[in-house]
């Protein structure tokens, strides 16, 4: 079995979606899920926000960025989008494990592509609306149950550890009934160098509480987390009241507060801070071919005003859960509210979407992250 654990099974049991089993199941990646789209969204304000000599620097740095051909079967690709959404993009992403072989881009160049040896747990699609006021960030967890070519009926993130780039885009694609525009993959290790770059994330601790499963005692009061520590911090599940739920209120919050960092003017002014961030998103990123340079400068400059205020979240409703035969957990997605997700984010109309469903945001709008 690969290192995904996703073998694909004839059928499955269902579960209700509750707590108990549900809970352990549910969105365990969600940081990983949405930090890649947050980078993004960070390294257009940090280009705009440097200035002169730094401008040119960093443009260059964008050259670095490593990029992945990737091969499709135009035919069976869902439609561009029409006359009406025009200048919308989606754009598909994926917060990987690059194990220890050669990077995604090699393997896929090499022809090397092995099974398990690069995973994505994290799986979103970042949608800027045509306007580029807003953005949107929709997960899809990992554990969702669909079907995958060649690989049968299995959990959505065998999509890229069995075949790659090409077979994680096409999934979704077939999945979500969207174009992508382009692919974004970004490493964890990213993450440990971007909150290590910006100088930390302040993050409140509303009481002390000890975190049984990393051996990690929290003390209440606000800290600077980075690194390791910061790691620590949004991987807490165990100790929580609320489990899982518990846990996402703290990593939405939490990136909140570190897109707010930076994005804030004691980021983009310090130029150590800005080569140093943008450089760990450089280092660690990984794009289509055909998202080249002047693209991603076009989106950076497009991005200009946006900052964290004007980011929503929201996941693929779920129906409840699932047990295969072989004893894997499966997440069940609700297939009519997905559709009307997807078919939201077709027509650049999520707000009405959230406005009847609501959204992940609902979850947790404090200032502080509790």
């Amino acid at each position: 079995m690969s290192r995904t654990d996703n073998e694909s099974s004839p059928g499955f049991s269902t579960v209700a979606d509750g707590r108990g089993h549900g809970r352990r199941m549910a969105d365990q990646t969600w940081f990983g899920r949405h930090l890649v789209a947050v980078c993004l969204v960070a390294a257009g304000a940090l280009l705009v926000g440097a200035l002169g000599s730094w401008v040119l620097y960093l443009n260059n740095q964008i050259g670095n960025v490593e990029r992945v051909a990737l091969d499709l079967d135009e035919d069976r690709r869902p439609a561009r989008a029409g006359a009406a959404t025009d200048g919308a993009m989606n754009i598909l992403l994926a917060g990987a494990d690059a194990g220890e072989g050669p990077s995604i881009a090699q393997a896929v160049a090499d022809g090397a592509w092995d099974s398990g040896s690069h995973r994505s747990d994290t799986i979103m699609v970042l949608h800027i609306t045509a306007d580029r006021e807003k953005a949107y960030l929709v997960s899809v967890p990992r554990d969702t149950y669909v079907d995958i070519d060649g690989v049968g009926r299995s959990k959505i993130n065998a999509a890229f550890s069995e075949g790659g780039p090409s077979l994680y885009v096409q999934t979704m694609e077939d999945f979500t009934g969207l174009r992508m525009d382009h692919l974004a993959i970004i490493d964890w290790e990213g993450f440990r160098e971007l909150t290590t770059a910006i100088g930390g994330v302040p993050v409140y601790i509303p009481e002390d509480i000890y975190d049984p499963s990393q051996d990690v005692q929290w003390n209440a009061g606000t800290e600077e987390l980075e690194g390791r520590r910061a790691l620590q911090y949004v991987r807490m599940r165990y100790g929580l009241e609320e489990g899982d739920f518990d846990r996402i209120k703290r990593q939405q919050n939490f990136l909140r507060s570190f897109m707010k960092k930076m994005l804030s003017n004691g980021t983009t002014s310090n130029p150590l801070k800005v080569t140093n961030s943008v450089e760990a998103i450089v280092k660690y990123l990984t794009v289509d071919s055909d998202f080249d340079n002047s693209e991603i400068q076009s989106l950076a400059l497009s991005l200009r005003s946006l900052d964290e205020k004007d980011v929503t979240f929201v996941t693929v409703p779920k129906a409840g859960y699932g047990t295969t035969p072989d004893g894997q957990s499966v997440v069940l997605h609700d297939e009519q509210q997905t559709k009307a997700l997807f078919r939201a984010v077709e027509n650049d109309k999520i707000r009405a979407y959230i406005r009847k469903f609501g959204s992940d945001d609902v979850l947790g709008k404090a200032t502080e992250v509790q």
